[in-house]
């Protein structure tokens, strides 16, 4: 069976179990317990002013946590990064009808001043699941795009009323429940990074979000064994996924693109297991080095007027054999059905590739508000070339 025939899930676990087992019966050591009446102390806070204490006058939740939203910020559970495998539960309210979400932080890892996790958040008053990585503190939602999730009937979130929610995290992959306890509303696979602390962020801009209860226990395996959620069907075969990198750089290189074998320091680049580019890993958001160059080759018996079809959240230019051919601008989202799907069509650029070996070369600039990757296939007008 091809990489292409895999579903999500099926690259990180098995599928023999199709039905959740009750989150009791998978319970581990206890690692952290919070109820807020003694303050922040357990935790690491960044940002200003966006994490604090007060007493709601409730009395089933007599202290709790308010997350503000103001630019970055986020907490960590205190010495969380070794923790393995956890699951993460809590109660969280929503105060007001604004735009606001409470994000699930996994895997944080610092390298200098980038900061990189993985977050999994619920929006409040829209009510709904998404996936957001953070790859130098810059989101990744669009990236992901079809990992958003409705929340409706029984397990919608209603502004004012407290809400139970957890996430259980194993190495790269992570499963998100709200409401319900015993199955997940969705799972999700795709992070690069294998450990690091947990926590929780609020919304960069907009409302508050309570937190109260909030538990963290070891867990060896996930409660939940069956299908993926959602259960897309990815073909990275399809897709462009031989690559090299250079970057990230503080500047420009483009002698790197006209001439790509000129002792360049390029080093192997591995997709993401739908195919994606996910240039977040490389290019610096919030730090200097926001250039790096992407290249693959591509072997052809004869001349071929052939189309590059992307669908990208970057700025691309593109460089093949030495000559600069086009610029590419960013979408609003990065789809990875976007050869088969026509409301994800994306973007298609002509170019003539040569006998021989061809190179093509994509330079990408970071800095940029949620963005971090692309998709590239490579087609003629009658047959793929693959």
């Amino acid at each position: 069976m091809s990489v292409g025939s895999h579903r999500a899930a099926g690259l990180t676990h098995t599928l023999l179990f199709l039905f959740a087992i009750p989150s009791c019966h998978m319970e581990g050591q206890v690692r952290f317990e919070e109820d807020f009446e003694s303050g922040l102390g357990a935790w690491d806070v960044y940002g200003t002013d966006g994490a604090f204490t007060i007493e709601p006058g409730d009395r089933e939740h007599a202290r709790v946590l308010v997350l503000r939203p103001n630019g970055d910020v986020h907490i960590l559970v205190r010495g969380s990064e070794q923790w393995g495998g956890i699951r993460l539960e809590g109660e969280m309210l929503f105060p007001t009808d604004e735009d606001n979400y409470l994000g699930v932080v996994y895997n944080f890892q610092r390298r200098g001043s980038r900061m990189d996790f993985g977050n999994i958040y619920v929006k409040g008053n829209g009510s709904y699941l998404q996936v957001n990585p953070h790859r130098d503190y810059n989101v990744g939602r669009t990236l992901y795009s079809e990992y958003h999730v409705d929340l409706s009937g029984d397990d919608a979130v209603r502004i004012g009323e407290w809400t139970r929610f957890m996430a259980e995290v194993i190495g790269r992959e992570c499963h998100m429940y709200v409401g319900d306890m015993s199955t997940p509303k969705l799972t999700f696979p795709f992070l690069e990074l294998d450990f690091g602390s947990v926590g929780l962020q609020p919304r960069s801009v907009g409302g508050d979000v309570w937190v109260d209860n909030v538990r963290v226990s070891s867990i060896v395996e996930f409660t939940y064994n069956g299908l993926p959620i959602p259960d897309s069907e990815y073909d990275p075969g399809a897709m462009l996924t031989d690559w090299q990198v250079l970057g990230p750089l503080p500047q420009t290189l483009d002698d790197a693109a006209r001439h790509p074998d000129a002792g360049h320091p390029w080093r192997p680049f591995n997709t993401d297991a739908r195919g994606a580019v996910v240039t977040g890993r490389i290019v610096d958001s919030h730090g200097p080095r926001s250039i790096a160059y992407f290249r693959t080759r591509v072997r052809m018996n004869r001349v071929e007027e052939v189309t590059l079809h992307l669908s990208t959240i970057d700025d691309l230019a593109i460089w093949v054999n030495g000559r600069f051919h086009w610029f590419v601008d960013r979408e609003s989202r990065a789809w990875y059905d976007f050869w088969t799907n026509p409301d994800h069509e994306g973007q298609r650029i002509p170019m003539r590739l040569e006998p021989g070996q061809n190179e093509i070369v994509v330079r990408v600039r970071g800095g940029v508000y949620a963005t971090g990757g692309f998709f590239a296939r490579l087609e003629d007008l009658e047959t793929d070339v693959r």
